[in-house]
């Protein structure tokens, strides 16, 4: 190696080539050496940059962490091709995979350009706010999307988030950064009565007051009937 300078206990070696100095790194943890270009033609700037790669590198040996990050794209990417490997061996359904895709493609431009380790649980809390917009800017929706998706689907799309980091934290990818815990539960939906707590009421009254005022046996009958029924729905309101 041309003008090789042995450094930080031969742990770091900056030498030139082709004009251009390199660094080579031994990691402790593997024992394995690491090339890095320097990018410039000075040596003294090649040496505070090999310095501080290699601190780099050791910072993220300690977190059990490759020597190079993987873009969460990338990993997406690598998870589509896994499903679709288990769909070939008959382990994923077509209309998992077809939504494995769909829904990939929101991930992917969502948090694409960061490192698969930052995805922690503020980026899966902020996702939500993100996919409801989605769709709020697009003068022409695509096919078969809606500018308001419902909870289910919100929910569904947080867990294939979830299921992507989890399958990269399990390839060695994340170290030893904790999985994301943060989940999106659906609102339930109480329908409220046809009618009132007031409007029950005044039709009570009405009903009864009425009821008073004619003598047929057959009509105060049937006025009895819906007094009764009008009182047990008032009743059953309140409880709302």
């Amino acid at each position: 190696m041309e003008g090789a300078r042995y450094l930080e206990d031969g742990r770091l070696t900056i030498f030139k080539r082709s004009g251009v100095f390199y660094a080579r790194i031994r990691l402790l943890a593997s024992g394995k050496y690491i090339w890095r270009s320097l990018k410039t033609t000075d040596e003294q700037t090649a040496i505070r940059a090999g310095r501080r790669l290699l601190f780099q590198m050791e910072h993220r040996a300690e977190q059990g962490l490759p020597p190079k990050s993987k873009l969460f794209s990338a990993v997406i990417d690598d998870y589509v091709r896994y499903r679709e490997r288990d769909h070939a061996h008959g382990k994923t359904s077509d209309g998992m995979l077809r939504q494995i895709i769909r829904v990939s493609k929101f991930w992917r431009e969502y948090a694409g350009e960061l490192p698969v380790e930052a995805i922690d649980d503020k980026v899966m809390r902020e996702f939500i706010p993100w996919r409801r917009d989605y769709y709020s800017n697009f003068k022409i929706l695509p096919r078969n999307a809606r500018l308001h998706p419902t909870d289910k689907t919100l929910q569904w799309d947080m867990m294939l988030g979830k299921a992507v980091v989890k399958w990269a934290h399990e390839q060695g990818l994340r170290g030893k950064q904790a999985l994301p815990t943060v989940t999106f539960t659906p609102k339930r939906k109480r329908v409220r009565p046809a009618f009132e707590l007031w409007e029950y009421r005044r039709l009570f009254l009405s009903v009864r007051s009425a009821s008073g005022q004619h003598d047929s046996g057959s009509q105060k009958s049937s006025e009895e009937t819906l007094s009764s029924r009008s009182h047990r729905a008032t009743s059953t309101c309140a409880n709302f």
